[in-house]
Parts: structure tokens; C-alpha cells; sequence
């Protein structure tokens, strides 16, 4: 079992995109079985024992490795007469269930909660030198009460799996609404005030890979349209920091009209250090570049084809094509996903599936030039509703020039 939050997985699904075809996805299987689940029976306080009990919001900051891009989010309970020191962490799943690549895909990936040691949790992040805030939460006796409660809920075996959706149900969102709910009022964010939501999906997550641009633009493969919807103030805590700041200024109404703020004191419970893990080397050009260095090989190669050796490659094209419409497979599987933003991706008519067809070397169609162009301009017009990946028009301006290369056809 592994701490992860739903973009760990990103890096995941990359290593997977390079290593076999997109038709495979669906066939492949893991031979393992999961393990059984941990007890999560949580430990008995008395109601004289609560007043030493400090429950605390924990903020992972993310590291160098790309699976931490996004940070991460637990709860801390220490009970000092009872001598307990122990972490709340819903992001823990089986990574050896069968098909597990094929329900992460498909958006049926289960995650559950589970109790493990401060230091156990600290582990991990002191060894990449990340930086763990601990917000210690104004919590009175019986707010305390509900809490543990509430925990003793979560932690029952029909209780403690959930199915993880990375905006609207995660380890930081799960971890949120305990601690909301718990409250004996109500809690407002005066981060809020006066602030317009105008930011969407794909802007915030933007924000966190910006230096990481390869992991960018897998994110952006696979989001779809609903990515550039905007945000309500709530869906943005699904980025840990952002979770974190919005908690720094909140508030708790009471019943009688007294407030209250949610955090007592907030502190660096383990500071950033230097990382012990070999720094992985990024890939030198990004996207764009790429994109651009295609496209000077298409202009060079069509140019050689008009001008000197006078003959039309066609086995070029079968490759670029083929290869596009392969990764579209993978969008296509999205349609049926579980995950949200990702089924209307206007991004499949650039890696459309149809060019297997269309460029196949044992097929034959007429007004395979004209279908092809209508296929790219449908692609142009999505820019009008979705952002896409990184150099992806410069790639579809290639393809326009493949395609037109011979006007007579």
C-alpha cells in the first residue's frame, strides 16, 4: 500500500502510455491479490482524557518527484495521556488489485483510510526534504467528541473504502469534511470574501506542474472540456494548499452567534530539508518544441517530396497518423470513464481513431483528403471551448500540411 494522491498517478499512466499500445490497456492484468485491510479500530478516550487530545490538519508540501506535484493532506490526533501519536490518511490504496491500471482509467479506483504512526508518516517526506504544516485546530470537548465519532465511522469495513475522485473526493476534500462536520457551527472562509471565482480546473492545476511540463501536458491529454469550467470557492480546496489557506482564515459560528477561529496555532511540524533522493533528469525540450521541430521535419520532408526525389512517401504518413490514432484509443476509453472532466475531450480529433483507418496501407476511400480536413477543423474549433496541451496546434498545422501536400487527391 502506498500514500498518493490522485495525480501520483499521472506518472503511472506515463510510464504505461511508453511501454505497450493503448489497445493493451484493456487486457491488462495484475496477478496479485490485494491485502488484507489493516485494523482501524480506533483506540478508546475517555471523556476525561479529551481535554490532553490535539487534533491537527497536516499539509504536505509537494517535492521533486512529480507524483507529489499536488502536495498531500492527513489528520494528526495526538493523545498525550493516552502516550498515542497517530496520522488519519485517506490516500491509501492497493496498488496490486487485478486490472488495477484498467479501473484507474476507468475511474473505479478504490482508495480507503488507514491509521499509521506520526513518524511512519513523516518518513516519506522527510527523506525528499518536503515540508509538513500542522495546523492545530480550536476544538472544544465536545467538537472533540464528534470528531472521534465521526473517525469511528469512517473507520468501520463497510465504511473505510471510497471510491476517489480526484476534484470532488479525495484525501484533502475527505479529510475537510470531517473537521467541518464535527464543528458545533457553522465554518466560513473569509479568505472568500470580496474574491471572484473565475479560475477553473485547468488554471489551478496549471499553477502547481507549471516547472514540470511533460506532466502537464499529460494532465491536459487526458482532461477534457469540463477542465476549463470554473471553480467555486470549495472546489479549490481540493489542492491541499489551497485547503491549508482557506483554513488559516476561517471561522466558526456558533449556535449563539459567538465566533470563533477553526485554527488555534498553525506550525512547521517537520521543516523542509535538502532531499536524499537522486534528482530525476527532465526530459530537454519541452511540448512546444517538439511540436515546432515537427513541424520544420514536415515542411523539410514535404518539400523533398515535391521538389526532389519527386514521389509521395506515403509510408510517413502511415506512421504519424497511425501513431496518433493509437493514442486516441485511450480517449476513446476515457468516453466510458468514471473521472470527471475527461469524457467530451475535443482533443480525439487530433489523435482520432479514424486515422487508422483512413491511412491504412489496405484501405482505400475516396474523399479521404476532404474527411481528414474536416476532421482538423473540428479540432481548430474546439480551441473556442477547451485548452488544450501544450503544441498541439502547431502539431494539427503538420497534419494540414500532409494532408493538402497533394491538391489533385
Amino acid at each position: 500500500m502506498r500514500n498518493i494522491s490522485y495525480f501520483c498517478i499521472v506518472k503511472r499512466i506515463i510510464r504505461f502510455f511508453y511501454t505497450t499500445f493503448v489497445a493493451l490497456l484493456l487486457l491488462f492484468n495484475y496477478e496479485a491479490q490485494a491485502s488484507p485491510l489493516p485494523d482501524m479500530s480506533l483506540p478508546e478516550i475517555s471523556d476525561s482524557a479529551l481535554a490532553s487530545v490535539e487534533i491537527s490538519l497536516l499539509t504536505c508540501k509537494p517535492h521533486e518527484e512529480v507524483y507529489s506535484l499536488y502536495g498531500h493532506t492527513a489528520i494528526r490526533i495526538v493523545d498525550t495521556e493516552g502516550g498515542r501519536d497517530m496520522v488519519v490518511n485517506w490516500g491509501v490504496f492497493d496498488s496490486r488489485k487485478p486490472n488495477f491500471v484498467y479501473h484507474f482509467i476507468m475511474g473505479e479506483t478504490d482508495y480507503m483510510m488507514a491509521m499509521v504512526s506520526t513518524e511512519g508518516f513523516l518518513r516519506e517526506y522527510y527523506y525528499y526534504g518536503s515540508e509538513v504544516i500542522q495546523q492545530k485546530l480550536n476544538m472544544t470537548l465536545q467538537e472533540k467528541r464528534n470528531f472521534l465519532a465521526i473517525l469511528d465511522e469512517y473507520s468501520k469495513p463497510e465504511n473505510r473504502i471510497y471510491r476517489y475522485n480526484f476534484y470532488y473526493d479525495n484525501c484533502t476534500t475527505r479529510a475537510r469534511d470531517v473537521i467541518v462536520k464535527a464543528m458545533e457551527g457553522k465554518v466560513e472562509y473569509l479568505s472568500w470574501k470580496n474574491k471572484q471565482e473565475n479560475e477553473t480546473f485547468r488554471d489551478l492545476i496549471h499553477s502547481k506542474n507549471a516547472d514540470y511540463p511533460w506532466c502537464r501536458w499529460g494532465n491536459d491529454f487526458l482532461l477534457g472540456l469540463g477542465s476549463d469550467a470554473k471553480m467555486t470557492h470549495a472546489e479549490r480546496q481540493f489542492i491541499p494548499e489551497m485547503l491549508e489557506a482557506d483554513f488559516d482564515s476561517a471561522i466558526v459560528i456558533l449556535p449563539n452567534g459567538a465566533e470563533k477561529p477553526l485554527v488555534e496555532s498553525t506550525s512547521i511540524l517537520l521543516p523542509a530539508g535538502q532531499s536524499m533522493a537522486e534528482p530525476m533528469a527532465g526530459f530537454p525540450l519541452s511540448p512546444e518544441a517538439c511540436s515546432v521541430l515537427f513541424l520544420i521535419l514536415v515542411i523539410v520532408f514535404t518539400n523533398c517530396e515535391r521538389f526532389l526525389i519527386r514521389k509521395e512517401l506515403k509510408w510517413f504518413d502511415y506512421i504519424v497518423f497511425n501513431l496518433l490514432g493509437l493514442l486516441g484509443l485511450l480517449l476513446v476509453v476515457m468516453m466510458f470513464s468514471e473521472h470527471p472532466t475527461v469524457k467530451l475531450n475535443f482533443q480525439i480529433f487530433l489523435f482520432c481513431p479514424l486515422w487508422l483507418v483512413l491511412y491504412s496501407p489496405f484501405v482505400t476511400l475516396r474523399r479521404k483528403r476532404m474527411i481528414a480536413l474536416v476532421i482538423i477543423e473540428l479540432f481548430l474549433l474546439g480551441n473556442f471551448f477547451q485548452s488544450y496541451a501544450e503544441g498541439l496546434n502547431i502539431l494539427a498545422l503538420s497534419l494540414l500540411i500532409r494532408i493538402v501536400k497533394n491538391p489533385k487527391k
